[in-house]
């Protein structure tokens, strides 16, 4: 059994995640989800469903609620995006479940995993059919696969450019970009999390290669397990991940042509960052400086 867990993502599966460790009894599970309640996620999830308040924050009614159900185990949590967590949490952690919905995210991801050699069971829900599911084991070796092995060469370097280039448009409409159109039920959202703690645990015991498991209710048989190897292209095994999120130190405001120093990741910008000036989220990121991958714009 697991002793510290992560949980990236507390939308319909992550709640459903969160629920299946307080039944197993976990020692400590901590939270990490910037976004905000909205009607549809408190539909989806049972957990979210009493006391949700739309417009509150995702992780403070889970932890309201898991710490009322659960009370034996250690809650905790950050309004923030799982790049943005103190390295601690890393540091301390078995296991990282991926519960996010897109694949920058996940890449984001593999890179912290990569960084600090963590586990990562991965899941998602829908796709061509809301009957469909899936849930990937990656060791967190640098000799195994990770989430960015999995993308063409193309599709891997759009998504490290996001992070990794200092001159960048941040247009608001880039949040929903990477966005798939893909769908949950509570019903799947239960199953897939299931699933993915069974993965979680009967991998941690030895699996040392990546590994997923498609779920499709529509087809015969239902599931296909499916191995992964290493790209021999990609480049968060190379064993400098440390540098990968630059901070951006200085950005200017198309709208009213104002700079200002964020001081937060890069990513970050991109996705919620808007001018304090004007409120305006169309900015050019001018200038960045590597640092920690996580912690050091939190």
């Amino acid at each position: 059994m697991f002793h510290r867990v992560l949980i990236a993502g507390m939308g319909a599966l992550g709640s459903e995640v969160a629920l299946n460790l307080g039944l197993l009894g976990c020692e400590s599970v901590f939270l990490a989800d910037a976004d905000l309640l909205e009607p549809k996620n408190i539909a989806r999830s049972r957990l979210l469903r009493e006391g949700g308040i739309a417009g509150h924050t995702k992780i403070s009614c889970a932890l309201d609620r898991l710490r009322s159900w659960f009370p034996q185990i250690c809650w905790a949590g950050a309004e923030a995006e799982i790049a943005d967590v103190e390295p601690e949490q890393f540091l301390q952690a078995d296991l990282l479940f991926s519960c996010v919905d897109t694949d920058l995210a996940r890449t984001e991801i593999a890179a912290l995993a990569a960084h600090y050699q963590l586990p990562v069971c991965d899941a998602g829900l829908g796709g061509t059919s809301v009957r469909m599911g899936r849930v990937s084991w990656f060791p967190g070796m640098r000799s195994a696969a990770c989430f960015a092995c999995l993308l063409s060469n193309k599709r891997r370097a759009a998504l490290l450019s996001s992070w990794e280039s200092d001159i960048h448009a941040c247009w608001a409409r880039d949040r929903d970009d990477d966005r798939k159109e893909w769908t949950s039920t509570a019903t799947m959202a239960s199953i897939v999390a299931g699933i993915q703690i069974e993965v979680a645990l009967s991998a941690a015991a030895g699996a040392g290669e990546a590994f997923s498991v498609h779920l499709d209710l529509d087809q015969t048989p239902i599931s296909q397990t499916v191995s992964h190897r290493r790209s021999a292209d990609c480049p968060l095994h190379a064993g400098a991940a440390g540098a990968i999120f630059p901070v951006c130190t200085l950005a200017k405001c198309r709208t009213c042509n104002d700079h200002f120093a964020p001081n937060r990741r890069v990513g970050w910008l991109r996705r919620w960052g808007s001018c304090p000036f004007c409120g305006s989220r169309d900015l050019i990121i001018g200038e960045s400086v590597r640092g920690e991958l996580a912690g050091s714009s939190a």
